[in-house]
């Protein structure tokens, strides 16, 4: 086995409390450092490509209806930031 394999085994294998507690009560992973959200699956399945295979410090996780919430309400946000912007462009 080579020093990558090695590796790549030891940080899959430190995450199997993550992985176990997220399955459980259906939480998601979460990268802050780069925003990315994986559910459990998506996040195997990434990792058994060699992608995203980063120490369990490096997660978090995350009720993934929280980010649903934080997005919409986003949404609404911008909506609402451009509706104001078009109506000062139809006072100009």
């Amino acid at each position: 086995m080579s020093n990558e394999q090695a590796e790549r085994e030891k940080i899959i294998e430190g995450l199997q409390p993550l992985f176990k507690e997220a399955e459980k009560k259906g939480l998601w992973f979460h990268c802050h450092y780069q925003d990315l959200l994986f559910s459990p699956a998506e996040l195997r399945q990434a990792q058994s490509e060699g992608r995203f295979l980063w120490g369990a410090v490096n997660w978090t996780l995350v009720k993934p209806e929280e980010r649903l919430d934080a997005l919409e309400k986003a949404v609404d946000c911008a909506k609402a930031d451009a509706a104001k912007f078009a109506k000062r462009m139809k006072t100009k």
